[in-house]
């Protein structure tokens, strides 16, 4: 049986410590992005989205996560340590994320698509132990309310996870799929539906001043129960710190956190 959390932590892992507790069944799946968001975003909405890039770059992927760096924080509240991601560099060239110290080696996977412009998701958990394998059956691409969405080509039926090079403009991805324990099991039906915007003034109680792209993630499955939505979350990521710089989530219950600490090893 594959864990909620483990279903989390593919999608989102950041916050999978958070979604413990009952979810209300949500049904059918909703809009996604409320109307308060789309209208703060209507500026960069009708301006065509390119499976390529489009606009010039603001930024790199990597300058914001450190993904390409060993490099390593702690997110909390106060006094209270909530979780912990180090990133690593595989000899693959998969860069790979943990989320739990007390498992190292249970990692997300990551790979640059072939023309350089993506960051693709391939699955998480212990390669050659138990390793869950995401694959898309659908996704799109479209503005930064999700209107004008096109269908985005596969490659290997990875997820298209983020762009590397940032926007000038926020777009808005959205993935249907399964997940699948590499030796077999179950299947999970999953949605992921995620907005990104681009880089923007941000502060937290212990790093001041700072620039962040955010991403706006919803997701779905019926892992265990009826087809519904389960996570819904606000992620800040900080240049030249990392990962979970501000966590606020509005489903299944409220939560908030914050990078406390960052480092290099």
């Amino acid at each position: 049986m594959i864990k909620r959390s483990r279903i989390l932590l593919g999608a989102v892992a950041a916050g999978a410590l958070a979604t413990a507790g009952t979810v209300t069944a949500m049904g059918a799946e909703d809009s996604g992005t409320g109307k308060a968001e789309a209208k703060t975003k209507a500026a960069s909405a009708g301006a065509g989205v390119s499976t390529k890039g489009g606009s010039a770059a603001v930024g790199t992927y990597n300058e914001f996560s450190r993904l390409d760096q060993r490099s390593a924080g702690q997110f909390g509240s106060g006094d209270s340590v909530a979780g912990q991601w180090s990133w690593r560099t595989e000899p693959s060239g998969e860069y790979t994320i943990n989320w739990e110290q007390k498992e190292p080696e249970n990692r997300e996977r990551f790979r640059r698509s072939k023309d350089g412009e993506w960051l693709l998701l391939d699955g998480w958990g212990k390669k050659g132990h138990t390793y869950y394998e995401q694959r898309v059956t659908s996704e799109k691409i479209g503005d930064a309310d999700c209107t004008n969405m096109k269908a985005l080509p596969s490659e290997g039926d990875r997820q298209h996870y983020v762009r590397w090079n940032i926007p000038a403009e926020g777009y808005c991805l959205d993935a249907k799929g399964t997940i699948q324990e590499e030796k077999g099991g179950k299947t999970i039906n999953f949605r992921h539906r995620q907005v990104w915007s681009p880089p923007a003034p941000c502060s937290n109680a212990t790093f001041k001043d700072r620039s962040c792209i955010t991403q706006h993630e919803i997701w779905w499955d019926d892992n265990n129960h009826p087809y519904e939505k389960t996570l819904d979350r606000k992620v800040q990521l900080a240049k030249g710190l990392g990962m979970a710089f501000r966590i606020d989530q509005s489903f299944p219950k409220q939560w908030s956190a914050e990078m406390t600490k960052q480092w290099d090893y």
